[in-house]
């Protein structure tokens, strides 16, 4: 389980401070899939990196499985950060690596013996049709293939957890499908995902619940029926009309 308690988070800069976080109360069950939804700059990013201390907020705190995580010592969130995978916008590979490699970098760090970590590479990259890239280097890959290794890289951990921060956003249109349906497959096996989206179908057919930020607070929640069908705040109403 997940829980925020109270979070705020304030960024400062030569120029002045922008109130990305506004006393963000939310708790996220065990096995739910929690889309997040809303303009740019509603703070949805932020509030997402801040589970896992990625951004460290302001004010509040963070709870998973019953760990404070604001709490923690870094050495300590090093170690509760293995059970939390994270996607990004961008893929984040290592170019110098092949696909095969880029998997497996995260379980060498952790110790895992490289034959070991190899056998369960391979068979994540056959899980998701890229068992014939292992070879190949992320300069050779498609956009969609990039963010697929990026995912099987952060699964390998074998994470209870999976954040994904608009994972589809830079990729173009038609290799969106081929990301989406990867994450369809995860939600089905029961992890519990976050995920902020643009994509208002995903969140609509595949979330269990949605959540509307605005202005860094939490505008309106609920079923995704709740929130497509009958949505009760102006903005969220405005919002709809213009995406979907």
């Amino acid at each position: 389980m997940i829980e925020l308690k109270h979070l705020g988070k304030i960024y400062s800069s030569a120029s002045g401070s922008v109130e990305a976080l506004k006393d963000v109360n939310l708790t996220i069950a065990d096995g739910e899939i929690f889309g997040i939804i809303g303009l740019s700059g509603a703070g949805k990013s932020t509030l997402v990196r801040c589970i896992n201390l990625l951004e460290r907020p302001t004010s509040g705190e963070v709870w998973v499985d019953g760990q404070n995580l604001t709490a923690l010592s870094e050495k300590a969130l090093l170690q509760v950060r293995r059970q939390i995978g994270m996607i990004f916008q961008s893929f984040n590979l290592l170019e110098q690596r092949s696909v095969l490699r880029n998997v497996c970098f995260p379980l060498e760090i952790s110790g895992t013996p490289k034959a070991e970590a190899k056998k369960r590479a391979e068979e994540l990259l056959k899980v998701v049709g890229l068992a014939d890239k292992a070879a190949s280097f992320p300069s050779q890959l498609s956009g969609g293939q990039k963010q697929r290794v990026a995912i099987v890289r952060a699964l390998a951990m074998e994470p209870e957890v999976m954040l994904f921060d608009e994972p589809t956003s830079a990729l173009d249109p038609e290799m969106v499908g081929e990301v989406l349906e990867v994450m369809q497959e995860l939600a089905q096996s029961g992890m519990t995902m976050v995920v902020v989206t643009h994509e208002m179908g995903f969140a609509k057919e595949v979330g269990s619940r949605v959540l509307f930020m605005d202005a860094g607070k939490i505008a309106e929640q609920g079923t995704p029926a709740d929130v497509f069908d009958h949505p009760q705040s102006p903005r969220l109403q405005d919002f709809l009309k213009k995406v979907l």
